[in-house]
């Protein structure tokens, strides 16, 4: 296939995998440990400090993030 009959999805994909085959994947083979994955869970199971994905965009906004 070439490069100009891809869509933009496929050029991405193939970049993308192109990449990990180059450089590989910096978290392949990594384990959690215990206590991050309790905290996860815990951050998981606690509803309250929520928001939407919008209201995070406008934190990051007002921070200058974004």
């Amino acid at each position: 296939m070439k490069v100009a009959d891809m869509t933009e999805e496929d050029l991405r994909s193939f970049i993308e995998q192109t990449f990990l085959d180059l450089v590989g994947d910096p978290d392949a083979g990594l384990e959690l440990n215990e206590d991050f994955i309790a905290r996860l869970t815990e951050s998981i199971e606690d509803k309250t400090g929520r928001m939407t994905h919008e209201d995070f965009l406008d934190e990051l906004k007002e921070d200058h993030l974004v």
